[in-house]
This record gives C-alpha cells, sequence and structure tokens, in this order.
C-alpha cells in the first residue's frame, strides 16, 4: 500500500503512520491498520473529516526503533501537529478515531511522551534517517525525500569525478573492516577484463545483526540508489542484491523497489538520458553464515 498525496484541491490531510517492520507485524500492526482503514472508511467518520476541508490517508512505514513500544502509530491532524501512539491494539483504534481524529482531542492515556523522546534525544541518523518516516514500498515517498537526486548528480559527472567525491566524504563499508568505500570502487574500475558485476552484500549472518536488514526493509530504494551510482562509477551493466532467504520482508521490498525503478527508468536501458544501462537481479541466500565473506557469497551465486 503506497502512501496518499494530498488531492489537487489542496485540502489539509489527516495522516495515520502505522510501523510495519518486523517488530510491529510481531506486535500485530496488520491488525491495527486493518482496523484502521475500516474505522476511516466508516461514512461518519468520513464525513466528519470532510466536513473541515480535510481528506485522510493511511501510511506504513518500516522500523522505528523501539520495538518494545509497538504497535507504534503517529496520527497527524491539521492544528494539532504530529502526536504518537505506543502498544497500539485494534480495540484501541475505534476510540482514537473518534477522540483524535474526529473529535480532535488527542487520547492522553495512550500517548508517547517522555520514553519515547529519550530513546531519540542522544541519536543522529543518518543511514536511517528516512526509516519510519517513508513508506518502504513507496517510490514517491523516497523522491518526495529527496530520493535519487545523488543519482541524478552523478550521472552529471563523469565516474573518475563519482570515485573521487566518495572519497572525499570519508564514506566507508559497514562490515568491520570499515574499508574506504571510494578505494573500493576505484579498484574495481581499474581491473582488468570485459564483464564486471557488482553486488551488495546483505547477507548478515552474524546473530542479532540486523544492521542491513532495517534499511533494507526500510529504505529499499536508498541501497538501489547506492547500487546504481557504484555500478556507474566502477562501469559495469549488471548487479546483485543477495539476500538471506530468511529476510522476506526485505526481499519483498527490494523487489517492489526494482520493479517500480524499471517502471521510472532508474534501471536499465539509458538511465536518465545519461547513455548508461544497468540491470538489477536478486539472488536469496540459503542462510551460510560464511557467504557473509564476498569471496564465498560470489561462489554462492556462480554456483546457483
Amino acid at each position: 500500500m503506497g502512501s496518499v498525496q494530498k488531492s489537487n484541491d489542496n485540502n489539509d490531510l489527516v495522516s495515520v503512520s502505522i510501523c510495519m517492520g518486523p517488530g510491529g507485524l510481531a506486535a500485530g500492526s496488520q491488525g491495527v491498520l486493518d482496523k484502521f482503514i475500516e474505522e476511516l472508511s466508516s461514512k461518519p467518520v468520513e464525513s466528519a473529516i470532510k466536513s473541515r476541508g480535510c481528506n485522510h490517508a493511511m501510511h506504513q512505514t518500516g522500523c522505528r526503533g523501539p520495538c518494545a513500544m509497538d504497535v507504534l502509530v503517529d496520527i497527524e491532524v491539521p492544528g494539532l501537529g504530529k502526536q504518537t501512539y505506543a502498544k497500539v491494539t485494534p480495540e484501541m483504534v475505534s476510540e482514537i478515531v473518534q477522540e483524535h481524529i474526529v473529535n480532535q482531542k488527542p487520547v492522553e492515556k495512550w500517548l508517547v511522551k517522555e520514553d519515547y523522546e529519550k530513546y531519540f534525544e542522544k541519536q543522529e541518523q543518518l543511514v536511517l534517517r528516512r526509516c519510519g518516516v517513508i513508506d518502504p514500498e513507496s517510490l514517491d515517498d523516497y523522491l518526495a525525500h529527496d530520493g535519487y537526486n545523488a543519482l541524478k548528480k552523478a550521472l552529471k559527472m563523469t565516474p573518475e569525478e563519482v570515485i573521487e567525491e566518495v572519497k572525499k566524504s570519508g564514506l566507508r563499508g559497514r562490515g568491520g573492516g570499515g574499508f574506504p568505500t571510494g578505494l573500493k570502487w576505484g579498484f574495481c574500475r581499474m581491473s582488468p577484463g570485459e564483464e564486471k558485476y557488482i553486488i551488495v552484500n546483505a547477507d548478515e549472518g552474524d546473530p542479532g545483526a540486523f544492521m542491513d536488514r532495517s534499511v533494507l526493509e526500510g529504505d529499499p530504494h536508498a541501497v538501489l540508489e547506492g547500487l546504481i551510482i557504484g555500478a556507474y562509477a566502477i562501469g559495469v551493466p549488471f548487479g546483485y542484491f543477495y539476500v538471506r532467504a530468511e529476510y522476506p520482508l526485505a526481499v519483498k521490498r527490494l523487489l517492489i523497489a526494482i520493479e517500480q525503478a524499471e517502471k521510472s527508468g532508474l534501471i536499465g536501458k539509458n538511465i536518465l538520458g545519461s547513455g548508461f544501462d544497468f540491470e538489477v537481479s536478486l539472488y536469496e541466500g540459503a542462510g551460510a553464515f560464511v557467504c557473509g565473506e564476498e569471496t564465498a557469497l560470489m561462489a554462492s551465486i556462480e554456483g546457483s
């Protein structure tokens, strides 16, 4: 379900955002989502919202971090700002809709306050800045949050300039070695051979290590955009996502992102009129711990 944008008549939007990351889903967010859809679709509620010149929109997000508080729900009503409810169940939805959305009186007993604010107060989110904010299955949401602007910029540069820019940024790999990304890209571009490939290693076999998983589930287009930029810089026409099959939500959302990018001309022939061609495939790993190491991972793909 993609996010719903404001209508062309400039009506204000009553927005409901629900955590549909793995923590949220495990806590029952699908049932909460279904109940909100049911309540917001009822004639009296719909009429009450439209009488104020408003429309309403449902919105799913990826994982937001404090999973012990799931199901987390944000309600944004014009004039009231955004407020967050924690541990929401389907049984709470009717009261939240009636009091908060219709009567415009937030249900104080269920609102998140100090604990939620303390969870984030010392964090500066960079890689995860869009996770829990955008709908991971909506290209429009990603574009509305500066998505694919970096790709547009990169395609106006030479591959060598892109590599130099990445070197200057100090960007490093997210594995334990922290190898400089610009150096790796430069080595790959200079390596001999006509046929080259670029691979996103999202196997992540260490117990409890969900750094990659969180990004893939909550902001898949960001990883895809980085892959396309890397492919352009190195000079390769084909790339792989290697994701373990135990991450079905990550696989699902990546496949949706790839399909959306293909339909929008962000993958395929002559990307954004640049003359650069690039195709992507997703390979599901069988859960071998050793495939977190890149040479084992490549052997796994070659043996498929």
